[in-house]
């Protein structure tokens, strides 16, 4: 199972950063949820994406807990997204030619 993972000061509402996708240790999504719920604190609700056809699919949850701040100046409430993968993900590349003969720009793309 793969897991990605994003950090957000909700208190001061900006978002600290992203994992890349990994793989987690946990078998499955419940022991996923579980090592979570240990580690990012009591879950707050679900991560969503929208569907071609107007509803949506969960894909993760959001966590929160109080932390304090690196820097020793109080706490900030931080949330931490957990979204869940089957795979890498998968990037797709546009090349953007430049004319140098009489046929015109060209476009190719390469997907890893």
């Amino acid at each position: 199972m793969l897991v990605q993972e994003s950090w957000v000061n909700a208190t001061e509402g900006y978002r600290c950063g992203d994992s890349e996708v990994y793989e987690a240790w946990p078998d499955t999504p419940g022991e996923l949820f579980r090592e979570c719920q240990r580690e990012h604190g009591r879950c707050t609700g679900k991560v969503y994406i929208d569907l071609p056809d107007g509803g949506a699919q969960p894909i993760g949850w959001i966590f929160q807990k109080r932390s304090d701040y690196e820097r020793g100046e109080g706490t900030y409430l931080a949330e931490t997204w957990v979204t869940v993968h089957t795979a890498q993900p998968t990037r797709t590349h546009t090349w953007h030619y430049a004319d140098i003969g009489s046929k015109g720009a060209t476009e190719w793309q390469s997907t890893e």
